[in-house]
């Protein structure tokens, strides 16, 4: 029963915060292809703003965080549940880096390497963190999971 509870808050907030990501995330693309056609210098200072859709997952994962912080009190479960959160805003700074490379011109085709190992690493420390958390904490609820109860 413990499981099954676990999944219903974490459900009943991701329905919750879904109109108001998707709005956000709207507003930025918006944004974005209006300012675009207007600055010439700066472009991808300007399709940064795009990127601002990273904010509300930030704000997500914070969340999913508290709530996920709550079903266990292990000191070390804790600080481990944070951790996507973190690798969130340390991926927005690391292709925000990339960007200002790429503007200032130092970047050729190796900005593309980069952007694609930085989109593997993501990928690869939030595999690496499913299997450690659920080595901690065989209840938690990955976002795999957590997506296909959404669906």
């Amino acid at each position: 029963m413990r499981r099954e509870q676990h999944i219903r808050r974490l459900v009943d907030y991701a329905r919750q915060g879904n109109a108001k990501t998707f709005i956000i995330g709207a507003a930025s693309a918006i944004i974005t292809g209006t300012l675009v056609q207007y600055v010439s210098q700066y472009e991808f200072v300007v399709l940064g703003i795009g990127f601002l859709g990273v904010i509300p997952l930030a704000i997500r994962e914070w969340k999913l965080g508290t709530i996920r912080a709550s079903f266990n009190n292990n000191s070390t479960y804790q600080r481990l549940v944070r951790l996507p959160f973190w690798l969130t805003l340390c991926g927005l700074i690391m292709l925000y880096a990339l960007l200002g490379w790429y503007d200032f011109g130092s970047a050729d085709s190796s900005f593309f390497i980069l952007f694609a190992a930085l989109c593997m690493g993501m990928f690869g420390f939030q595999r690496a963190f499913d299997s450690v958390i659920l080595k901690l904490e065989p209840d938690y609820i990955t976002d795999r999971e957590l997506h296909r109860e959404l669906k």
